[in-house]
């Protein structure tokens, strides 16, 4: 790019349906050519909001700014930002096409012209973009119509969810400054709005079960997915405002203790490696039983879809919440098996008999079989759940006891509440802070003449107290041909869905959520749910390889890495601009490594001005 005299020019277009016109600006260069002076557009500058006098200064700024002069009168601090902003658009447009740079290219530079400039995040973002064309994302997207423009705003969601969680307004912050992801792409995100990240949003929910189909599929391929134990469960975030226009936003039970707010529920199946496989949206205050009997219709209704059932039944693994006596028979109607809690107790808690199936340092688990009809129970006893919920126990009696004690001792105070109706409204209030204790006691309230005199409470039902908190549960299933290790181990998978609700929530941005309109919502969840399907591709990977860091120590590690423009000045004085990736460090080599990709992502580029 050889520039030798720059100017702005004003364009100015009529609307030939109406009178309005239409004004913006371009960066422009005189170059001699052999048939005379010529015009050449370098860039568009979009609506040029600066007085006509002062273009010249801010063409003659830019370009010095590219081949590094230093000007002999300082600009005004809004010329200056401008020239840097255009200056920078510009080198980013003359890279794209600049040769890469392999061999050797000896140069003689002043090393005081040294400078360097656009710093990008490149090292996670070449994880998850690896991740994403690997899991098929670009194909399956094209083939439900989306356009390369679509797909790279998608990758933009998708992969700006699992790097950098955040708004779709941050997102596109952070893509057009932040990242390198757009030299990745091989596309420009400088004049991406956010409207236009909130129609691709709107998109991929109206092909979301396309989409997951397609995954699952892929997945299934390249992971040798046996898919034949199901998970289940929900989980709620919250929104911020009110949301009076949404039609499933709800105020209910926060499992995040914001029933301050509208919530709203995510129900998700996954498979035991992790993976998921379908996923809804639901109303914040839906029934949890209620919601299973959908997608047991969903996984039927096309066995060479989500899920590949079409040898022996899938086990469906989901906890007490969903395990009613209804939905037990249901699963049994729709040809699955379950593994669940038991809502009820038997009455006998086993004494003798119970078998050891797992011991270590820190908890042994022991279990008996209870053989129903038609069913297995399971009892078990884990000594670190025990030690857990004791220590609960004694943090809920010391709590609640303490709000008995301040509603007694404000019978005897001066100020304090004594109108029978007003105490009984106080242990109401103090009941439903703490339910699981409270329903263990006695609390008698005496008066007399519509005036609370004393308070006395006891512990009524210690025996129940005690199973309730002794670290013991009942597992159900109608898979009797399974011993009492494998019958555990199949519940314990759940723990699997909860990392991964964990994971969704803390590193994936789920909450909360900040729109206003129900596809807004789904969308803002349902990009979560895409990328976690990245994430659970590259966990895999790289427990293969022994590799166990969390992703928030992953990305942030590998957030070091970075895509930086090194400029210098050499003896003829040209500005050579090299475009080049940081080199990698021992934990980018380790990660690297283990999932197959280059050392460092995107090779050189050079650009002369």
């Amino acid at each position: 790019m050889v520039c030798y005299i720059m100017f702005i020019k004003e364009i100015i277009k009529k609307n030939p349906a109406s009178d309005k016109t239409f004004t913006y600006h371009r960066l422009m260069e005189a170059v001699r050519t052999p048939r005379g002076p010529r015009q050449h557009i370098i860039l568009n500058l979009g609506k040029l909001d600066l007085p006509r006098e002062d273009w010249k200064t801010l063409a003659n700024r830019i370009e010095e700014i590219l081949s590094g002069q230093q000007p002999l009168f300082t600009p005004p601090s809004h010329i200056e930002s401008l020239a840097h902003y255009y200056s920078g658009m510009l080198r980013r447009k003359e890279m794209q096409s600049a040769p890469v740079s392999e061999q050797s290219d000896w140069e003689k530079v002043d090393l005081n012209s040294l400078s360097q400039s656009e710093v990008r995040t490149i090292g996670a973002e070449s994880v998850a973009w690896s991740a994403f064309k690997r899991l098929g994302f670009p194909r399956i997207l094209s083939d439900l119509g989306f356009s390369r423009e679509q797909v790279h705003k998608t990758a933009l969601l998708v992969v700006g969810r699992l790097v950098h969680p955040a708004s779709e307004r941050e997102t596109a912050h952070w893509g057009r400054g932040i990242s390198a992801l757009q030299e990745l792409l091989g596309t420009d995100f400088q004049h991406l709005s956010n409207n236009a990240l909130y129609r691709t949003s709107d998109h991929l929910v109206k092909h979301r079960d396309e989409i997951e189909k397609g995954l699952a599929e892929r997945e299934r391929d390249i992971f040798n997915l046996g898919e034949k134990i199901i998970l289940y469960d929900l989980t709620n975030t919250y929104l911020t405002g009110n949301a009076r226009h949404s039609h499933i936003a709800r105020r209910g039970r926060s499992k995040q203790k914001r029933n301050d707010c509208p919530l709203l529920t995510l129900a998700l199946v996954l498979d035991n490696e992790g993976f998921p496989k379908a996923s809804r949206v639901l109303e914040g205050n839906i029934s949890e039983p209620g919601t299973l009997a959908g997608f047991l219709q969903d996984l039927k209704s096309d066995p060479r879809g989500q899920l590949s059932l079409l040898t022996d039944p899938a086990t469906l693994v989901f906890d007490a919440g969903v395990g009613t006596r209804n939905n037990l028979e249901l699963v049994r109607r729709e040809g699955f098996h379950y593994v669940t809690v038991s809502r009820q107790r038997p009455g006998e808690i086993p004494k003798e008999g119970l078998t050891v199936i797992r011991e270590d340092k820190d908890s042994t688990i022991e279990v008996k079989r209870l053989d129903g009809e038609g069913e297995t129970i399971l009892y078990c006893q884990s000594t670190a759940r025990a030690r857990k919920e004791e220590s609960m126990k004694a943090s809920f009696q010391k709590h609640f006891e303490e709000g008995l004690q301040a509603i007694s001792d404000s019978l005897s105070r001066q100020r304090g509440h004594k109108a029978y109706g007003r105490v009984m409204e106080r242990l109401g209030r103090l009941k439903e802070k703490y339910p699981t204790i409270a329903q263990f006691y006695n609390v008698e309230v005496y008066q007399e003449r519509g005036r609370a005199t004393r308070i006395e409470w006891k512990i009524d039902r210690e025996k129940e107290l005690e199973t309730r908190f002794s670290g013991s549960y009942y597992i159900r299933s109608s898979r009797t041909d399974l011993d009492e290790k494998e019958l555990w181990s199949l519940y314990m998978m759940l723990a699997q869905i909860e990392a991964s609700f964990r994971a969704l929530k803390s590193e994936l941005g789920l909450r909360p959520v900040r729109h206003h309109s129900d596809l807004r919502m789904e969308g803002h969840l349902f990009i979560s749910i895409l990328a976690y399907h990245l994430l659970a591709g590259i966990q895999r990977e790289l427990r293969q390889k022994g590799i166990f860091y969390r992703w928030e120590t992953i990305r942030n590690r590998l957030s070091t890495q970075t895509r930086v423009t090194a400029s210098l000045t050499n003896d003829k004085g040209e500005r050579i601009h090299l475009r080049q990736t940081t080199d990698p460090e021992p934990f980018h080599f380790e990660i690297y490594r283990a999932l197959g990709l280059p050392l460092k992502p995107l090779k050189a580029k050079r650009l002369r001005v």
